[in-house]
């Protein structure tokens, strides 16, 4: 093979993988966390569609905090799987929101390749 060479870098490729998806969603996610309770408000606010219609405050804090210690997992490398885990529950709870929101749309093709992109390293 003429690649083969490349086989030394395997690690280091997987690094990068998971310190640059743990930081994209550390990066989306963090300014909920630090803007309040109108972010959690409004974050929490795609639980209206899976038939939760209160507390979206508490919801969307949940949510932020789950999805950014994903993230924090994930650069870490301890407890990989769980991190990606939170940040897949994060995911699919916005593709159900998009889902319902706006049936049709673009949006929806980009979250649910977001989505099957974290189940997949899972």
């Amino acid at each position: 093979m003429a690649l083969q060479f490349l086989g030394k870098y395997r690690e280091t490729g997987l690094l990068l993988i998971r310190v640059s998806i743990g930081l994209i969603f550390i990066i989306l996610i963090a300014p909920v966390l630090w803007n309040g309770r109108g972010s959690w408000e409004h974050f929490g606010a795609a639980m209206r569609h899976l038939d939760f219609h209160s507390h979206f405050q508490v919801w969307g804090f949940i949510g932020a905090l789950v999805g950014c210690a994903g993230g924090v997992l994930m650069i870490l490398g301890l407890f990989f799987r769980i991190g990606v885990l939170c940040a897949l529950i994060v995911t699919l709870v916005h593709v159900v929101a998009i889902w319902k929101a706006a049936a049709g749309n673009r949006d929806v093709d980009l979250t649910l390749e977001s989505a099957l992109h974290r189940a997949g390293t899972i």
